[in-house]
């Protein structure tokens, strides 16, 4: 028979190796980097789309970076920022849609047929 203590230990020692397999799971490292992601699904009830979080150090810790959306968008007020180029080819071989000077982009300029819109930078 456990005693609560027994019970209490066990539960805890369960956490913890969950806990520990979470944060594996959770944050991947970029190849050849010291930083790590995390890639969040779909979530219709958001509105978000596939996108990654990308943080200075192993496990998500450190800063985030950056966070970019599958379509090569900036996602969390990421827009305008530069990828390096190994973050950039990563994400590209998962399927991200990255422009080719590596920049995140608030829009995808794809979509654009130039009779309608006006692109500005200043």
């Amino acid at each position: 028979m456990f005693t609560f203590k027994d019970f209490f230990s066990e539960l805890y020692e369960v956490a913890n190796e969950k806990q520990m397999l979470l944060e594996y799971d959770c944050y991947r490292l970029i190849p050849g980097t010291n930083n790590s992601y995390r890639e969040d699904r779909i979530n219709s009830s958001s509105k978000t789309i596939k996108h990654s979080h990308v943080y200075a150090r192993p496990k998500g810790k450190g800063r985030q970076l950056y966070a970019v959306n599958y379509d090569g968008s900036g996602h969390d007020g990421s827009r305008g920022t530069l990828m390096p180029q190994s973050h950039a080819d990563y994400f590209r071989s998962r399927g991200y849609d990255i422009l080719k000077n590596n920049m995140i982009e608030c829009i995808n300029i794809k979509e654009l047929d130039g009779s309608a819109h006006e692109i500005l930078f200043g």
